[in-house]
């Protein structure tokens, strides 16, 4: 059996009279044809000549040759025919004559058709792919339609930042033991500042530059700061000196004070648009409900 690249390559060769015929586009040819299944598939008409000897051959010679429009094929077809009949007629001659010559005949006949057959049909079979992808013989299934996953909602933004924040802090008081002394207490300080942010979250879709702020402490510079810690020797950590001139512990230290800083200041900037939003809302009331037009 001939390989997807050889395939291709005599589909090339002798595309001409395949490619007037044929309507499939030549894209859809070549993935027939490089298909494994495809091809299986579609040589399993080889079982015709493998089990039924000439008296299959004919048959699907006939049929590859009216879909294939090849002379050869029908004429191949109408040989094996003639060779089924021959081989029938050697048989019931010996029957009715008792001749054991006629049957031999008939016996040799008959599988000199099946080997010839099979072995022509053998040779016969890449040619019938091609014309078979070619003349699109059945429906082409197109490819499903990759559907891109539907974005996360802001609610389930939130209640993964959550989590986040809840195995980080799992991860520190785990490797306290590795951590300067102040450092899990601070973490869990940022963490005391960030949970009620998250949970207003949870409520209330934050804007922008909240959600912004929120995902950068909890997803980059908190994990960040202390994973680039306790990535060094634990030695080096307490005692080696930075291009700054404090240790890496001092350095912890001072990213996570910075960091609770920040979490204070979003916290403050968060309360506060909070509190100018009651004002406005307050200010609206009034404006609404103490107008003179509103009295009967």
């Amino acid at each position: 059996m001939s390989t997807p690249a050889s395939l291709r390559r005599r589909a090339g060769h002798s595309g001409g009279s395949v490619a007037r015929r044929g309507t499939v586009p030549a894209e859809v040819v070549s993935r027939r044809l490089r298909s494994r299944r495809w091809r299986a598939a579609n040589s399993s008409w080889l079982l015709m000549p493998a089990l039924g000897g000439t008296a299959l051959s004919w048959i699907a010679f006939l049929y590859m040759g009216l879909k294939g429009r090849k002379a050869s094929w029908l004429l191949a077809s109408l040989l094996y025919f003639l060779t089924t009949a021959a081989t029938a007629g050697l048989f019931i001659a010996a029957a009715a004559t008792t001749a054991e010559w006629l049957a031999f005949i008939g016996v040799l006949l008959a599988f000199a058709g099946w080997g010839g057959g099979l072995v022509h049909s053998i040779m016969a079979n890449p040619t019938w792919l091609r014309i078979k992808a070619a003349l699109g013989l059945e429906a082409e299934v197109p490819p499903a339609p990759v559907v891109p996953p539907a974005p996360p909602s802001p609610g389930e933004v939130v209640a993964r930042l959550q989590e986040d924040l809840r195995g980080l802090v799992r991860r520190v008081n785990a490797a306290g033991g590795r951590l300067p002394d102040g450092a899990v207490p601070k973490v869990r300080e940022i963490e005391d500042v960030l949970r009620p942010l998250l949970a207003r979250a949870q409520k209330r879709t934050p804007n922008v530059e909240e959600m912004h702020n929120l995902e950068a402490i909890v997803r980059e510079y908190l994990p960040s700061a202390v994973d680039r810690y306790l990535d060094l020797p634990e030695q080096y950590a307490l005692t080696g000196r930075t291009s700054e001139g404090t240790t890496p512990a001092e350095e912890l230290l001072k990213q996570l004070g910075l960091l609770h800083e920040g979490a204070l200041q979003l916290q403050h900037a968060v309360y506060d648009s909070d509190a100018q939003a009651l004002t406005t809302q307050g200010r609206f009331l009034d404006a609404k409900f103490r107008r003179s037009d509103l009295d009967l």
